[in-house]
């Protein structure tokens, strides 16, 4: 499994940590420890007695989500899971979310983070164990099959679809369209969502779902009513069907932390990925 990192969360003060490469790591083990889940306590376990690789494969990884310096999640990414048959690999396991973190899609920026991992190691799809039902449709998973895990049970198997999108045909495209939140408004419906960008739509193209297509304007000074530019990026939702554009107005190109970091503010509710 690489050990190159591809971009993660990019929102001041929220971050995702490899547990393996940390110095203090007792620090971590303790706070996994108060996990109020039985699986996470079992991690724990495995963690404090030198057993997670020789379970898990010398390659897995444990993945801390942090916010503002304290775990706010964690979840691995491993070569081996619950299920032994089928050699099924890689899979997402243990996902945790503290309840104080709830409620704001926090799961999402997790297994984001392993579908970019594992996209890097070139693998296909992403397995997932749960005895959970209408939990990970959310996040773009898909039922596989059911399996017998290593305790005996019948487990639901769900993958995690590895994407490669083309947008040669769209990035360095000249648009224009209408802004319908200017920078510093609110979302119409979540008036407590501020926006930092100005965010808009093209008039006569339709994304996937038949509807204007939405775009994130970057490098306005100022808030505007209409816009015209160049699509310099693409964010691809994997758990929801709307693409969103990133559209520059003199044509910069922006590095790919600047972009998550100015679209991070609607899209921390959702997985995906950014083409440039």
């Amino acid at each position: 499994m690489n050990r190159n990192e591809p971009s993660g969360c990019a929102a001041p003060g929220i971050g995702i940590l490899d547990y393996f490469a940390l110095d203090r790591q007792d620090l971590w083990l303790e706070e996994i420890g108060k996990s109020d889940w039985g699986a996470g306590q079992y991690l724990y376990r495995l963690l404090k007695d030198g057993q997670f690789h020789p379970l898990l494969g010398k390659r897995s990884r444990l993945l801390l989500l942090t916010e503002s310096d304290r775990l706010a999640g964690f979840c691995t990414y491993a070569e081996r899971d619950e299920i032994l048959e089928g050699g099924l690999t890689p899979w997402a396991g243990f996902v945790y979310v503290f309840p104080q973190f709830r409620g704001r899609r926090r799961t999402g920026k997790l297994l984001e983070h392993v579908y970019r991992l594992a996209k890097a190691d070139g693998f296909p799809c992403v397995y997932i164990s749960t005895d959970h039902t209408g939990l990970y449709e959310k996040y773009g998973c898909t039922f596989f099959r059911t399996m017998r895990n290593v305790h005996g049970q019948e487990s639901r198997i769900y993958r995690l679809q590895i994407v490669n999108m083309d947008y040669s045909g769209i990035l360095g495209m000249q648009v224009s369209g209408t802004v319908d939140r200017p920078a510093g408004s609110t979302h119409p419906c979540l008036p407590d969502l501020p926006c930092p960008v100005s965010c808009g739509y093209i008039g006569g193209s339709a994304d996937a779902d038949g509807k204007k297509q939405d775009v994130y304007i970057l490098g306005a000074d100022q808030p505007l009513q209409t816009f015209a530019g160049t699509v310099t990026g693409v964010w691809h939702r994997l758990n929801d069907c709307r693409d969103q554009w990133i559209v520059s107005p003199d044509g910069r190109r922006y590095p790919e932390k600047d972009i998550l970091q100015a679209i991070w503010f609607q899209e921390q509710y959702f997985m995906g990925e950014l083409y440039t």
